[in-house]
């Protein structure tokens, strides 16, 4: 059989509720059957319609499928199940969207135990780099996402909206619409929480919003996240492992995990200062440059062809869901059984998510306490910062106080020294006035005398000789 006439069933659960998932493997398909291949997808329910979104894809139902030496099943990562081989010889690939669900239905240690071994694809860098390093023996490929850039179109007007999908963290978004609810900056700003609606209804919200909440978990790819972008909305959240490159896109935003008031910070933020239409039209191109059709085409084709180098013998398939499901039942009941256990793998993801949920709480306490923590060494900082500039301070004091008792040193010695000055000073005079009272009294005791009052007439004659006052 040739290139272009060769089958490619892909193997889809009968879920109803949207999925990510789900329309990647229909996406595919339309574009292998554009390209020349035989595509198909396969349900096992009879006339099985998803109803969330419409494709071309040819669909074909019931419980097993005959295929060629040269044909490949494509089987789901969710769909991989203990001891059982969906077509035992044939040519397989199991589609792995989501790394973190590889081992949600198998449990064995030689993954995924099918005879020829199949190829692996995986939809990001992340999930090629995961899938690479846990299966060793197998053949990973990239085969990329494609973004429909025409549902998700671009609109210049913006709305002062923001839009979240809680699916995978419900209690998370019920908090975070609590908080825009009670934060006065967002009393003008819609916000739109988005479940179980269509993808026609998700484009239209995205159209015109301003941010997209990004609340993934456990993500292969994240999907939403670039349908955001594409339709030019803001995108602050999550990346969840596998969105780490959507990340690297201009307009988006990357928070811890469980921050939600980082997000409601970083959602006022931009709000208040809404991004130009030029900038938001980055975003976009940025998508449209990386997720297109060619380039899915171009590594989808690769993909095929390499998986079609293992040898084959044909066989028949057998659809994964039919271990669940008896032959024997009426279509409706089979139908009834296919959702029964669709909604055993969502429990078993809630399940899943209630435990993480479990160490979200866990992880937010030990934020919180870390947060506390971060708190009390920044008030010790703080105390240790005044008490540095009290020390400064006292230093200086010290300084003053040093050199004040040094002048005061100096005081005491001047002090001493005029002390000792003083006595000598007081015992001079008091030199001086005996002397004084010494010679006062002798003057005295002459002018008594009897020769001073003989010697006056001469005294007075030599002081008239010489012009002077008689004394």
């Amino acid at each position: 059989m040739s290139t272009m006439t060769r089958q490619v069933v892909y193997v889809v659960p009968d879920v109803s509720e949207p999925s990510g998932g789900v329309r990647a493997m229909y996406r595919h398909a339309e574009l292998a059957a554009r390209t020349g291949f035989d595509a198909k997808v396969w349900h096992l329910a009879e006339g099985f319609d998803a109803g969330w979104f419409s494709s071309p894809a040819p669909v074909i139902s019931g419980e097993t499928c005959e295929l060629g030496p040269d044909d490949v099943l494509v089987v789901p990562e969710v769909m991989v199940l203990d001891g059982f081989d969906p077509a035992p010889g044939v040519r397989k690939v199991v589609f792995n969207q989501n790394h973190y669900y590889t081992f949600d239905n198998f449990s064995g240690t030689d993954y995924p135990a099918w005879k020829p071994a199949p190829h692996v694809w995986a939809g990001s860098r992340t999930s090629v780099d995961v899938l690479g390093a846990m299966h060793p023996k197998l053949k990973v490929h990239l085969v990329p996402y494609v973004i429909d850039t025409e549902l998700y179109r671009f609109s210049e007007e913006r709305k002062r909206k923001v839009v979240l999908l809680p699916r995978k963290r419900p209690r998370e978004a019920a908090v975070l619409c609590a908080l825009f609810k009670n934060d006065k900056r967002f009393a003008n700003v819609e916000v739109v929480s988005l479940d179980g609606v269509s993808e026609q209804k998700v484009a239209d919200e995205l159209a015109d919003a301003s941010v997209f909440i990004a609340l993934g978990r456990d993500e292969g790819f994240g999907l939403p996240v670039a349908e955001a972008l594409a339709a030019g909305c803001v995108v602050i959240g999550y990346p969840a492992g596998g969105g780490a490159e959507l990340f690297e896109a201009p307009g988006t935003h990357a928070v811890d995990d469980a921050d939600v008031l980082t997000i409601v910070e970083k959602t006022a933020a931009v709000l208040a200062e809404e991004p130009s239409v030029e900038e938001r039209r980055t975003y976009r191109a940025w998508v449209q440059e990386r997720y297109t059709e060619d380039s899915l085409v171009e590594h989808l084709k690769a993909a095929i062809t390499a998986s079609g180098r293992s040898r084959s013998k044909g066989g028949t398939a057998r659809h994964p869901l039919s271990q669940v499901v008896s032959q024997a039942d009426p279509v409706a009941d089979q139908l009834e059984r296919s959702l029964k256990f669709a909604e055993e793998q969502q429990a078993a993801r809630e399940r899943a998510e209630s435990v993480a949920t479990g160490l979200e709480e866990a992880l937010g306490k030990a934020l919180a306490e870390l947060e506390e923590a971060r708190r009390r060494e920044y008030v010790v900082a703080q105390e240790l910062h005044d008490l540095k500039n009290e020390y400064r301070e006292l230093a200086k004091a010290a300084e003053r106080l040093t050199a004040l008792d040094e002048a005061t040193t100096l005081l005491a010695e001047y002090a001493r020294d005029n002390d000792r000055l003083n006595r000598r000073l007081d015992e001079e005079i008091r030199q001086h006035l005996h002397w004084r009272t010494t010679l006062q009294d002798r003057i005295d005791d002459l002018e008594r005398s009897t020769s001073w009052r003989v010697t006056a007439p001469l005294r007075k004659a030599t002081g008239a000789l010489k012009g002077g006052k008689n004394a």
